[in-house]
């Protein structure tokens, strides 16, 4: 298929799935409901894996029906996948269903105070863990890649999601389904309509505004415009994400290429990548039942905003960590400072001699900023979202992917020995610096 053609077919699937989210995050909240848009969304996913699977089978693949399966396969999985993003999240935390704190008491008569917050923060840690239990699945996709052929990995995946899918749906009755606003969409467009003409102020859009000065009845209340004002005001911490996304990206590109320049000892360095996710395993449970127990007995009880800021912290600390690593492998040799790229790597099948254990801080600072951001920001879209908002809020966070592709187009040209060690200090100080600000305006941020 040629390098060019694969670029753009990747490039093609990440356009569907980044823009996507904002479309199916309005029919969850405007038309269908969370559970139904995560319903047909998962047989969207589920027919462009098995299209996938279908044209990748060797007799397919004999007639010619594999470029055409995999521009099919990406549309359905690109839609599929938009519309689970924008709802799984918001869907799982809306099955918690008590409200501020309550005092329960347990069977073994143990008086508890229940808090929704901290119980919402709960069940999103347990989702990014599962998330990366998943993620696992590339050690067995690689192997099965070698050995057996793509459509085995395809395979594995269609069982996979056939699975979850068949939960949700045995489920449907147990589920708290959230019912969507009528008119979502008319309305929320007309109201940001009526703040854009009046100054973008969203005071022009409350109703006594709209009828005093243009003799108008808006189908909205006070309490609406409020609910979009905390929406708009929450959409300015995902500012940062663009940076963030980009830097959490390197462990399944450029430290890929890093660990294939140092000694891996046998291991593919594909699989190296999979350190992260092992890492965010035992991160998650540590902070659960660790740390944030501990704080809680200091009375500590760190807002979404500082433990995000703390995560952006780490992620520019491993960025450091990375720069450090790749200056480690330009000061050995043989190839020192092009490495793999010269004579005396015999084609490049010998590294610098570097062990790839030098990595392993790295994916482990990496994995705990991650807790600390991308758990907290979904808790965070989650809170501040009126209840007919929480998938559209949660979709909006999808968008700050699309505008790290952008960056990193543009960054990608340096991506090359041996200007990697700027590559990843750049990375680092755009995050430090990224990092203090965020802190500067939200630290104190509800």
């Amino acid at each position: 298929m040629g390098q060019s053609v694969a670029t753009a077919l990747n490039s093609f699937l990440r356009l569907v799935s980044f823009t996507t989210p904002v479309f199916a995050g309005v029919l969850a909240d405007g038309h269908w409901g969370p559970y139904k848009t995560l319903v047909v969304s998962c047989g969207l996913y589920f027919t462009g894996i098995l299209l996938l699977l279908l044209t990748s089978i060797p007799p397919a693949l004999d007639a010619g029906a594999g470029l055409g399966g995999l521009i099919g396969a990406f549309i359905l999985i690109g839609l599929g996948v938009g519309g689970v993003k924008s709802s799984v999240a918001p869907f799982t935390a809306d099955q918690v269903r008590i409200t501020g704190k309550q005092i329960q008491t347990l069977d073994s008569g143990e008086r508890v105070i229940v808090d929704h917050e901290v119980t919402v923060r709960r069940v999103y840690s347990i989702f990014y863990w599962c998330a990366n239990v998943g993620a696992l699945s590339g050690l067995a996709s690689v192997t099965m890649e070698k050995y057996l052929g793509f459509w085995t990995s395809f395979l594995m995946s269609l069982v996979a999601l056939a699975s979850g899918t068949v939960v949700l749906i045995l489920g449907r009755n147990r589920f708290y389904r959230r019912k969507p606003e009528a008119s979502f969409r008319a309305k929320l467009l007309s109201a940001l309509g009526c703040a854009i003409r009046g100054g973008f102020n969203l005071d022009s859009a409350m109703p006594a505004v709209q009828l005093e000065k243009h003799g108008r009845t808006v189908p909205w209340d006070d309490q609406y415009v409020e609910d979009l004002r905390q929406a708009l005001q929450a959409c300015r911490v995902w500012a940062i994400y663009p940076i963030v996304w980009l830097c959490y990206e390197q462990n399944q590109t450029n430290l890929v290429s890093q660990s294939g320049q140092m000694v891996t000892h046998g291991i593919p360095n594909d699989a190296v990548s999979s350190l992260n996710p092992i890492f965010v395993l035992m991160a998650v449970p540590l902070f659960e039942h660790c740390v944030y127990p501990y704080m809680h007995k200091l009375k500590l009880n760190p807002r979404p905003t500082v433990r995000m800021t703390l995560g952006f912290i780490m992620i520019a600390f491993s960025m450091a960590i990375a720069a450090g690593v790749q200056q480690a492998v330009y000061n050995a040799g043989p190839c020192y400072n092009m490495p793999l790229e010269c004579a005396a790597s015999n084609d490049g099948h010998i590294p610098n001699q570097v062990s790839f254990t030098l990595q392993i801080p790295v994916h482990a600072v990496s994995a705990v900023g991650e807790v600390l951001w991308s758990v907290s920001g979904s808790e965070y879209a989650y809170n501040k979202a009126a209840s007919h908002m929480k998938s559209t809020l949660q979709a909006v966070t999808m968008l700050t992917l699309a505008l790290n592709s952008v960056l990193g187009l543009a960054v990608s040209p340096a991506a090359h020995n041996p200007n990697l060690v700027i590559l990843f200090s750049s990375f680092a100080g755009a995050m430090t610096v990224a990092s203090g600000v965020f802190g500067w305006f939200f630290w104190t941020s509800d």
